[in-house]
């Protein structure tokens, strides 16, 4: 038998023994910023996903460091809170990976210096850094205190990455720093939707308010060859068309831009509903299905219909590239999950490039099909957008790609 490094050997090696790869610099002890900003109820972790993301190439970067330790935010905390602690994170990352996850509830003395020195090899875990206002303020101080145990720091927190915040920013300052193969991955994908899709490209975006997604529409309606418009938003562009919509959710403030967005040298790659699932009360869960020239004053549009389902497949069918945001409706209510539902199959039964980005989608996924039926899924809703606006994301590309 050979081992990683070309080397004869009368047993393969352990699963966490150490192999340093030819000409590759061991790591040391390892500091990772990863995303598992995840959805916890009752101390109980209800969607692993991005946990599970942020340990995919985990055994790699153990493979050649003395010990690796995560961090991550969780929320928006005002202060320390235990609501948002990382201890269930932990617990879910012990279950995911069959070992004992360390956790260290405080950056701010030698605990964090003293526990590596008592476990090495060892998986350990921080507490929320949204703790300290340093974090959020970018203090140098704090992220010299914060690093100065480690050796490594690998910024592979995709989902961050559009905040300048001490952890995404400043940490690289300090010790030999990269960025992560999950960030890399994502920054790829992205890149390949805005500068070399296969056409036809089509982008898919749903959710609730239009003014979220203007810059992402402004950058990507010139390159896409279909823009397919569901979900909430859609309703400020029937209403800016002269169409009633009743009751059902709209911008006011931006139908003008609406209607600009309609009338432009682009405007025509546009397609909006033409039928929706309707309801008078969203809290009845009563739902008829209505065209849109048929909707009366009280109508709520609350999920697309069988017209505009057949409309967007047709051209979902003969595109190449796809890019998904939002879903088509309250998927979560079981009477108005159709369009969301149907939509989600049909994107996952494509033969063309898929990527999807946004956790409502992800959500949408998981209820309705399987996360390998995509090409990618992006760990960073708010990131992805971002970076697709055409925006620059502080800590996307300020250090090289991790290779190992």
């Amino acid at each position: 038998m050979v081992d990683k490094r070309g080397q004869g050997c009368s047993h393969p090696p352990s699963r966490y023994e150490r192999i340093v790869l030819p000409d590759q610099e061991f790591l040391g002890n390892t500091l990772i910023r990863a995303d598992l900003n995840s959805p916890i109820q009752n101390k109980e972790v209800q969607d692993n996903f991005r946990i599970a993301k942020a340990i995919e190439n985990l055994e790699e970067i153990r493979l050649n460091s003395k010990s690796v330790t995560f961090l991550s935010h969780l929320g928006r905390p005002n202060g320390r809170d235990d609501k948002f602690s990382l201890k269930p994170v932990a617990k879910e990352m012990s279950n995911l990976l069959g070992e004992e996850i360390i956790f260290i509830d405080t950056i701010k003395n030698n605990e964090i210096k003293e526990n590596l020195e008592k476990n090495p090899g060892r998986i350990f875990l921080l507490e929320n850094l949204r703790f300290y206002d340093e974090e959020l303020n970018n203090n140098l101080d704090f992220s010299q205190k914060v690093t100065s145990s480690f050796d490594t720091f690998i910024l592979d927190a995709f989902g961050a990455a559009h905040r300048s915040h001490a952890s995404i920013v400043s940490f690289g300052k300090y010790i030999k720093s990269y960025q992560g193969k999950l960030m890399t991955e994502e920054v790829e994908n992205l890149n390949n939707l805005i500068n070399s899709p296969q056409k036809p490209f089509t982008v898919l975006l749903g959710g609730a308010k239009i003014s979220d997604k203007l810059k992402l529409i402004d950058n990507l309606l010139p390159r896409v060859d279909h823009l397919l418009i569901g979900g909430g938003m859609c309703f400020t562009f029937l209403k800016a068309n002269g169409l009633n919509i009743g009751k059902s959710l709209c911008e006011d403030d931006y139908l003008e831009t609406a209607q600009k967005i309609l009338n432009s040298n682009h405007g025509h790659k546009i397609h909006l509903p033409v039928d929706f699932g309707v309801t008078t009360s969203i809290e009845s869960g009563l739902r008829k299905d209505k065209n849109i020239d048929n909707f009366s004053n009280d109508d709520i549009g609350v999920d697309i219909s069988s017209e505009t389902i057949q409309k967007f497949g047709s051209i979902l069918e003969k595109s190449k590239t796809v890019f998904w945001n939002g879903p088509m409706g309250i998927f979560e209510n079981p009477n108005f999950k159709l369009g969301t539902e149907e939509i989600t199959k049909k994107v996952s039964s494509l033969k063309a490039y898929t990527v999807v980005g946004g956790g409502d989608s992800v959500n949408a996924i998981k209820m309705f099909s399987n996360l390998s039926d995509f090409d990618h899924i992006s760990t960073g809703g708010g990131a992805s957008l971002k970076y697709l606006e055409g925006g620059q994301l502080p800590g996307v590309n300020i250090y090289n790609p991790l290779i190992l």
